[in-house]
């Protein structure tokens, strides 16, 4: 049986879960450095709530994966803003988002992109969609299989 406590855990770490696909769905916001300064100090100070929560015993995972859980936001827009750097430097133009098959705005900044680049956007958009989350489990599986 379940203790409240455990329960109250588990329903932070989804709800930390969420905010990382939000910031997975708005990546138009990161591109300009007001928001994306806003996101970090955010998502860093979510992520020291999960040392906290280690260091209080407060965790039913393995040691270190209520960390990288709560810190996985922070990870996420990290990760989102190296890839967002990356198309800039290594294709020499912008990349925008989408979303079934339309551009894709950010909570704050409207998507300025031209759908005539759409395989490109969809290139971006896939590799924005799924890189962060695969890095997160890869680590997360790497404590499990370490640590544990």
């Amino acid at each position: 049986m379940n203790t409240l406590s455990e329960v109250y855990f588990y329903m932070i770490i989804i709800i930390y879960q969420l905010f990382s696909l939000v910031i997975i769905t708005f990546t138009e916001d990161l591109k300009e450095d007001k928001y994306y300064k806003r996101y970090l100090k955010i998502t860093f100070l979510i992520g020291f709530l999960g040392v906290i929560m280690e260091l209080l015993n407060w965790n039913y995972f393995c040691l270190f994966n209520c960390t990288l859980l709560t810190f996985s936001p922070f990870l996420t827009l990290l990760i989102s803003k190296g890839i967002i750097e990356f198309y800039k430097k290594v294709f020499k133009r912008e990349a925008f988002q989408m979303q079934w098959g339309k551009l894709s705005d950010g909570i704050w900044i409207k998507n300025n992109g031209n759908l005539k680049h759409k395989e490109y956007y969809s290139w971006f958009t896939a590799n924005i969609g799924s890189f962060p989350i695969f890095i997160i489990i890869a680590i997360f599986l790497l404590i499990e299989k370490n640590v544990c």
